[in-house]
């Protein structure tokens, strides 16, 4: 058994405001891959972007599984290079990566670019389609396009914040109470907040502003549903699975970090039910913002749907999350996909693209030959 095994990598921590979050999926793709296929190795970065050697990252989980608190500390002795040679080396063993850093430096193709350098195999989104995708704004600009409904608003740049706030909060009341905050590039809803009224505005675009230099405000929908549909790749060509939708029920405000991840009250229904004609429409935009951005590996798509049918694209998650509480690996559960088997899938799609890039590179070599 040990032979046929191949070395996967995963990668978590690093230097997102979802830090803990990531830390979290992790621990719940290593507890699930298979070990009769995989030998995994930990890479842990902390939040000042250093990376651990396996051996300190081991460590680093060890002291989370029993109790400790959910960080990635800097290496006892702190570094002066993010990467050591040694994790380099470690890295270059692996057969295949799985990222799972969520957020800034892990989802926005930086890390993505980084193992392309590297010429390794790893799950998900190449680095256009994830740094597309991280970026809402620009993101919904391309669904719009294409006639994917998404939230009417506008888009502040922090200079604009600094320079005149009180013409941002005059802006933004001009897209109507109840509107939404959200930093355009951020996750877990961290600095997204529901603003009722002017005298709330400035409060929450500055929480918006302390997570990224453009934030997104958006009209709110009354009494929306939160719908959410995953996107699945599938191997040697074939179109990808698009999974049954899953429904998000909370009693608070709106569906923001406490909901998502320390409220017990917040219910995960996979599948819901859903007029068939909306769900169809749902799992057809996924589709159609899948290929839009370029996607591979997988996607989450998530919704807000009216009560009349309507709905609204909110944001793609080419890095959906894996812990206990994520949607992703529970729609795929109900689609078939126990989290081993899609972890396997996901990989395995890795692996194909890289096989494929090599093949296409031969094929140029060989004609670009004299």
């Amino acid at each position: 058994m040990a032979e046929s095994r191949r070395v996967l990598g995963i990668v978590f921590g690093g230097a997102s405001v979802e830090h803990t979050i990531s830390i979290r999926s992790a621990r719940a793709v290593i507890a699930a891959a298979d070990p009769e296929r995989w030998r995994v190795i930990p890479f842990a970065v902390s939040r000042s972007g250093l990376w651990l050697t396996p051996e300190e990252s081991n460590l680093a989980l060890t002291g989370i599984e029993m109790g400790g608190p959910e960080e990635i500390a800097d290496p006892p002795s702190r570094r002066s290079a993010r990467i050591l040679p040694a994790t380099s080396a470690a890295l270059m063993q692996c057969g295949a990566v799985f990222p799972l850093i969520h957020g800034a430096s892990g989802e926005d193709g930086v890390l993505q670019g980084f193992l392309e350098t590297l010429d390794i195999a790893y799950v998900g989104s190449g680095v256009a389609a994830s740094a597309l995708a991280m970026d809402k704004a620009r993101c919904k600009q391309i669904l719009r396009g294409i006639g994917i409904p998404v939230a009417p608003g506008i888009v502040v740049s922090c200079n604009e914040w600094l320079s005149d706030p009180t013409a941002v909060v005059r802006r933004a009341a001009e897209v109507g109470y109840p509107y939404f905050v959200k930093p355009s590039r951020g996750g877990s809803s961290i600095g997204a907040g529901r603003v009722d009224s002017r005298e709330e505005a400035a409060e929450a675009l500055a929480a918006a502003f302390a997570c990224d230099s453009e934030v997104l405000i958006e009209e709110a929908m009354p009494s929306p549903r939160e719908i959410e549909c995953g996107v699945l790749g599938s191997l040697n060509g074939q179109p990808p699975l698009v999974s049954p939708l899953g429904e998000i029920r909370t009693q608070r405000a709106f569906y923001d970090y406490v909901a998502k991840y320390e409220d017990p009250g917040t219910e995960l229904i996979a599948p819901t039910q859903l007029d068939p004609e909306v769900a169809e429409q749902l799992q057809q935009a996924a589709i159609l913002a899948w290929d839009a951005v370029g996607a591979e590996g997988m996607v989450r798509a998530d919704f807000l749907v009216g009560t009349d049918g309507s709905f609204w694209l909110g944001e793609l998650n080419t890095i959906p999350g894996f812990t206990s509480a994520s949607m992703y690996p529970l729609l795929f559960e109900a689609n078939g996909f126990p989290l081993t088997d899609l972890i396997d899938r996901l990989v395995d799609l890795g692996i194909e693209r890289r096989a494929d890039q090599a093949a296409s590179r031969r094929g140029l070599e060989r004609e670009t030959q004299p």
